[in-house]
Formats: C-alpha cells, structure tokens, sequence
C-alpha cells in the first residue's frame, strides 16, 4: 500500500547532477572502432592498432583480444593464429582449449 516515498526537488537535482558527471568522465576514453572489408576480414589499420596493443601485453589469450577490441572469441583466435604465422608472436602453451601467446 505504502509504497517508495518520492525523492525531494533537492535529492533529483543531486542525482542528474551526479549522472552528469559520470557521462562527461566515460566520454573522455576514445575507443578505437574496428574496421572490416567487404570479405569481413579485418583491415590492416585495424592489424595494425592490434599490434601495437599486444606488444604492450605481457601474455596475450583470446579472451583478452576479444574483450579489449570488441569481437567474437572465435575472431580473436582468428587474428592470433595469423599473427602467429607472421612471427609478431609466439605461443607459450597451445593446448586444446585456450592457446597463450606472448609478444615475440
């Protein structure tokens, strides 16, 4: 029956001030947007913003990839196998489950 009270003029005023603020900080990180080509493969600005990220990795796994650039894990293992063939990295455990490469 009772029910939530209603917040105050004060306590609203307060709440959309602290939300405003919360949106100025988290639109201050510049997030890089991936690019695909007509065949879906990534483009190689995109490899290369890849590369330079990993190399600041101490050890680099496909869930890591896949949460830090915003795609599918099955990508991300993709994009490691290819970097692997081209020597930029080096797998330390390659197991069936989760591969881990380090920085060559």
């Amino acid at each position: 029956m009772g029910g939530r009270k209603k917040p105050s003029i004060s306590q609203l005023e307060k709440r959309m001030s602290k939300s405003e603020r919360g949106k100025a900080k988290k639109g201050k990180e510049k997030k890089f947007e991936m690019t695909y080509d007509a065949a879906g493969e990534l483009t190689q600005t995109s490899m290369d913003h890849i590369i330079k990220e990993i190399k600041k990795m101490s050890y680099i796994t496909p869930y890591q990839v896949a949460i830090k650039f915003g795609f599918k894990i099955s990508r991300a293992k993709n994009v490691l196998r290819e970097l692997e063939t081209q020597g930029i990295i080096k797998a330390v455990d390659k197991n069936r489950r989760v591969p881990i490469y380090v920085a060559a």
